[in-house]
C-alpha cells in the first residue's frame, strides 16, 4: 500500500494514522472508491483478506465501468 509517497507495511506498521481510499477503477478510469477508517488500536486485517478487499473493489470497478451512462432526471 502507499501513503502518500511512502510504502505502508501493515504487517510492521500496523493500520496508518488516516483513512484509506481504495479506488474502484477499471481501464485506468478512477470510477468510486470504499473510505476505510479502522477503530483506534484495531488490528490489521491478514494479507488474504486485504487482498479480498482488493479483488472486490476490481469487480466493482468493472462493474461500474459496463453500467453506461448515469442519466439525471
Amino acid at each position: 500500500m502507499t501513503v502518500g509517497r511512502t510504502h505502508w507495511d501493515f504487517d510492521r506498521d500496523g493500520w496508518p494514522p488516516d483513512e484509506i481510499e481504495l479506488r474502484a477503477s477499471a481501464d485506468a478510469h478512477h470510477l468510486d472508491r470504499f473510505m476505510l477508517l479502522p477503530d483506534p488500536g484495531a488490528v490489521p486485517p491478514p494479507r488474504q483478506a486485504r487482498l479480498v478487499a482488493v479483488s472486490l473493489a476490481d469487480h466493482v470497478g468493472a462493474a461500474l465501468a459496463t453500467g453506461g451512462p448515469v442519466l439525471d432526471g
